[in-house]
C-alpha cells in the first residue's frame, strides 16, 4: 500500500513510508526525514524553511488540519514545505508540496 512519497525524485516516488506519509487513521503527517510546523502565514521560502529546520527540534510526526503548513527535511537532505489541502477521510490526506534542490 502506498501511503507516502519520497520527495527527492522528480516526479516524487510513491512509498509505503517516505519523506512524507500518513499512517493509521489519525490526522497525523509523518516523515522518515524531519518535520517542523510552519508558524507564520503565507508560504515559506527555502531559506526560511532551512532556518526553521536547523533552529528547531524536528519531529517525525505532526498533528495537522486543513491549511496546516510544515517545513520538511528529506532523506537526501533537501528542504521543502508542505500544505494540507484536504483530509477527505481517515485514510487519505491531500497535500501540496514544494522541494528545493540543495544550494
Amino acid at each position: 500500500m502506498t501511503g507516502g512519497w519520497w520527495l527527492d525524485y522528480v516526479p516524487p516516488r510513491p512509498a509505503a513510508t517516505g519523506d512524507l506519509y500518513i499512517q493509521g487513521s489519525s490526522n497525523t503527517l509523518h516523515s522518515d526525514g524531519a518535520l517542523v510546523a510552519w508558524p507564520g502565514s503565507g508560504t515559506p521560502t527555502q531559506a526560511q524553511c532551512a532556518a526553521l529546520l536547523s533552529s528547531n527540534r524536528a519531529t517525525q510526526s505532526l498533528k495537522v488540519q486543513v491549511g496546516a503548513k510544515a517545513c520538511v527535511g528529506t532523506w537526501q537532505r533537501h528542504v521543502g514545505w508542505v500544505e494540507v489541502t484536504s483530509i477527505p477521510d481517515a485514510q487519505r490526506m491531500d497535500v501540496t508540496a514544494t522541494v528545493w534542490g540543495r544550494r
